[in-house]
């Protein structure tokens, strides 16, 4: 199937970094979800970080995967399993809100909202972020799924180590968390990356989510244990 219908693999196995292979659970995924997608790049290209939607212009369902910047920049914008993370510096210190207000607006914002997560297997570890790339370009490939590949993703393990950051304003932050349980949520694209904000170099944009320290950021390096849960779109479920 094209662009225009969604287009369904079948997992059969999950290339590992270590050049291994494991055997999935052979659950079909959707290889193109929908994608809420609002931004102005002209606009964020010239410093202008004004609100370009709102949050009362947003449907979420429970399995809502999303990531972006509030209005100014004032946040860091997470989405997982359908909740809104806002998080940015305080100090030394990170506040973080959730419900945001319905007429609070972000600069950018990528929100993908299957009808269902699948199990698909789980992953070796996972020593980088180029290791993660990695190992969802093999099952893309694997797949079949093509150039007009719009991937939502969602991990759960246990990270050795996770840097994350909140690139908001006035503050910026970077910070490192080690031996934490994790949730990784994201996009993966090839074919728009700069409408979907895809990282430079990478066929993803993916954020974190540390449920023990309630906060969540940008994704930008990790090291996972064996093991990590992954889940991709299923179908519809009657």
């Amino acid at each position: 199937m094209g662009r225009t219908g969604m287009r369904l693999g079948m997992m059969a196995t999950l290339l590992l970094a270590a050049g291994h292979a494991v055997t999935a659970s052979a659950a079909p995924f959707q290889c193109v979800t929908a994608v809420h997608s609002v931004s102005d790049r002209d606009k964020m290209g010239s410093g202008d970080f004004s609100a370009n939607g709102h949050w009362r212009e947003v449907a979420l369902s429970p399995h809502s995967v999303g990531y972006g910047p509030a209005a100014h920049r004032e946040y860091e914008l997470t989405v997982a399993d359908g909740k809104v993370i806002m998080a940015r510096p305080d100090g030394e210190q990170v506040e973080v809100r959730d419900q945001p207000r319905p007429e609070e607006g972000f600069a950018m914002l990528q929100v993908a909202s299957p009808a269902s997560w699948v199990e698909v297997g789980e992953l070796a570890a996972v020593g980088t972020f180029d290791d993660l790339n990695f190992e969802l370009d093999q099952i893309v490939e694997e797949n079949g799924c093509g150039d007009d590949v719009l991937l939502p993703f969602r991990i759960a393990g246990h990270a050795r180590s996770v840097t994350w950051s909140l690139d908001t304003q006035p503050e910026h932050k970077i910070g490192e968390s080690r031996d934490e349980d994790v949730v990784i949520v994201g996009i993966y694209n090839r074919n728009d990356k700069a409408r979907y904000f895809m990282v430079p170099g990478y066929n993803l944009h993916a954020h974190v989510v540390i449920p023990a320290q309630g906060l969540a950021g940008h994704l930008r390096n990790l090291e996972l244990q064996p093991g990590a849960k992954l889940w991709l779109p299923g179908p519809a479920q009657e």
